[in-house]
């Protein structure tokens, strides 16, 4: 059964064929052959989502549309021109610690991109970037936006494998940080190159950025916060936080018009449609493997290798990095999932850690060639060809493998905070 999804998989994504579409040929095939009522696909597509935690995505995907056109973003961008804009680096500085402020609101890799690109990189221009390297950089920050929470991937991941999503976003803090800390780093080492002038640093104009945007940082302090202090679950959080951004950017910031509410909605539901459809058809696929022992016969495969949780994780992430290469990350993290999860876990690895690091490395896929998604948003926003966006963005891929590397050897650094937190809920 393996060997048929893998075909049909395959050739759908050879022929261009939508992946939904594909496990969903790929479900119909299966279960002709297995001569299973199709009532039963039916059944198993309904059951994947049935769930409450899916609920999250729709509202987090609404907060990110409400953040763009509210206001919200802007302020945010401003306030870490303050913040950092005086390094070395100057605005690309500003536009990754941006990048780690939407992260923590809109959960999107594509959204972050689209977003801060807009804002960032004609003033990176002005300021001697080249176009290629002001859109590396806003680029690549995005995969801080599926780490830090909130994260639609990591909400996806929870849902297949039955992890705390709770647990999964605390998860992702540390990480997230680490990741931009890195990409801060490299843009710091290669400012000299890139150009991009220092702006002096002043308090006042701090104070005047914390004060203008001082109701929007309390968006990732109600998710944050609300979900150590166990006020609420994740997708709570994610109804608070749509409830919360929309009253400031109606009441307080006025830049959002309730005319515009109707556009966002239909964009929040295409999106959630097709994550809803992935998931409906990868349960269905997922039920013909389990039948099949096809997850129990792939742990005493791997286990017959090694069951060194190190070795094991690289095998794993070099496996992850090749999916990546060729799949978008919402099909790639329905469809690998539940494969993957029992293989680590069954050597120790812990099920939210594993997460993180899948969100992570899928997340690194999207700033690849040839699906890349965000690679192809880049291009268009910073009006940049696909050959010179690669080429400048290579430094930044060497500071992501590294990380990568770091998160592997020391798992530590993932699952301290959440140990701490004792953060196990949805």
């Amino acid at each position: 059964m393996l060997w048929i999804f893998l075909a049909i998989l395959l050739a759908s994504i050879v022929i261009g064929l939508p992946i939904a579409f594909g496990l969903g040929v790929a479900a119909l095939v299966m279960a002709v052959l297995s001569d299973i009522p199709l009532s039963i696909m039916i059944e198993q597509s309904i059951r994947g989502v049935n769930s409450f935690p899916l609920l999250a995505i729709p509202f987090f995907i609404l907060v990110g549309e409400v953040m763009s056109n509210g206001g919200i973003a802007r302020r945010l961008m401003e306030l870490a021109g303050a913040l950092v804009g005086f390094m070395r680096g100057g605005l690309g500085q500003v536009a990754i610690t941006g990048s780690m402020f939407f992260g923590g609101i809109s959960g999107s890799a594509v959204a972050d991109t689209a977003a801060t690109g807009a804002m960032m990189i004609p003033s990176m221009k002005q300021q001697g970037y080249t176009a290629a390297n002001a859109t590396a950089i806003n680029t690549v920050s995005s995969v801080i936006g599926i780490i830090i929470p909130p994260s639609i991937p990591l909400i996806l991941y929870g849902i297949v494998t039955e992890t705390s999503i709770s647990r999964l976003f605390i998860a992702g803090i540390v990480p997230g940080l680490l990741i931009g800390a890195a990409l801060m780093v490299t843009t710091f080492i290669l400012a000299s190159k890139q150009g991009g002038g220092v702006r002096q640093f002043r308090w006042d104009r701090l104070w005047k950025a914390f004060k203008d945007a001082w109701l929007a940082l309390v968006l990732p302090v109600i998710v944050i916060g609300g979900i150590i202090g166990g006020v609420f679950t994740a997708t709570e959080a994610a109804v608070a936080a749509l409830l919360y951004s929309l009253a400031i950017s109606l009441l307080v910031y006025r830049e959002f018009k309730l005319s515009e509410l109707g556009g966002m909605l239909i964009r929040t539901a295409r999106l959630t449609g097709m994550v809803m459809m992935l998931l409906a058809f990868a349960t269905v696929i997922a039920w013909f493997l389990t039948i099949n022992m096809v997850p129990q016969t792939l742990v005493r495969q791997v286990q017959a290798i090694t069951q060194e949780p190190f070795l094991l994780l690289l095998i794993v992430a070099g496996l992850l990095l090749l999916v990546g290469f060729v799949m978008d990350l919402t099909p790639a993290m329905v469809i690998m999932a539940p494969m993957l999860a029992p293989i680590v876990t069954s050597v120790g690895v812990d099920a939210a850690y594993f997460g993180v690091l899948m969100a992570f490395i899928l997340g690194i896929g999207l700033l690849t060639p040839p699906v890349g998604t965000c690679l192809y948003v880049g291009c268009g926003v910073g009006k940049v060809s696909m050959e010179s966006l690669v080429k400048a963005m290579l430094p930044y891929y060497a500071a992501l493998i590294v990380v990568l590397v770091v998160l592997i050897a020391f798992p530590g650094i993932v699952t301290w905070l959440p140990d701490l937190t004792a953060v196990r809920g949805n």
